[in-house]
């Protein structure tokens, strides 16, 4: 086992072990602290993705983004592919669980990635220079390689505790400007 597959599957077993209680406390105050800085999510066009698990949730996130004025838009995976296209979201957010059981939308309406102002990357851990580690199937490396990222936010949500010392960049390894957890904003440079 590589240490990067070590350290994914350690991480998923610490965030698998945490209760719904501090989830749902984590919830609370990541509300809070993008509710406190709105002005930087207000009428953006912004992806993020639909959370499972004991994931740092992003449901109310979602619905909060669009009530700020925002466009919303949700990763969906390509069939065959190892890339994520970006659909707007409806006011209903109609949504249907793909094969991995992660909740997409049903919508029709895409956006290149090169036109977000902001996409909020899920993560397993990440570490203090910007990077994470996801799943490991590498569908947002692969989706955004090649954007603009000095015209894109790209921001990690995570829990505290996902914070490692190094992730172990590869040359594929998307690098984010942010990462929002439920005690603080990272900013990196």
């Amino acid at each position: 086992m590589t240490k990067k597959s070590y350290l994914r599957k350690e991480y998923i077993d610490l965030r698998n072990g945490i209760t719904f209680d501090e989830v749902d406390n984590a919830e609370i105050n990541l509300l809070s602290i993008v509710r406190n800085n709105s002005e930087l999510y207000a009428n953006k066009k912004v992806s993020c993705y639909w959370s499972i698990g004991k994931e740092l949730p992003t449901h109310e996130l979602v619905l909060m983004l669009s009530g700020i004025g925002s466009e919303v838009y949700l990763p969906k995976m390509i069939d065959n592919s190892k890339k994520l296209k970006f659909v707007k979201t409806d006011g209903q957010l109609s949504l249907r669980e793909n094969n991995l059981g992660i909740s997409e939308p049903i919508g029709n309406t895409e956006i290149d990635p090169d036109e977000l102002d902001i996409i909020f990357l899920p993560c397993v851990c990440f570490d203090e220079k910007g990077y994470r580690i996801g799943m490991g199937k590498g569908y947002y490396d692969y989706s955004l390689a090649g954007i603009d990222s000095s015209s894109i936010k790209l921001i990690i949500l995570a829990h505290e505790f996902q914070k490692i010392e190094n992730c172990l960049p590869e040359d594929h390894d998307i690098k984010a400007h942010m990462c929002i957890t439920e005690k603080t904003i990272y900013e990196f440079k």
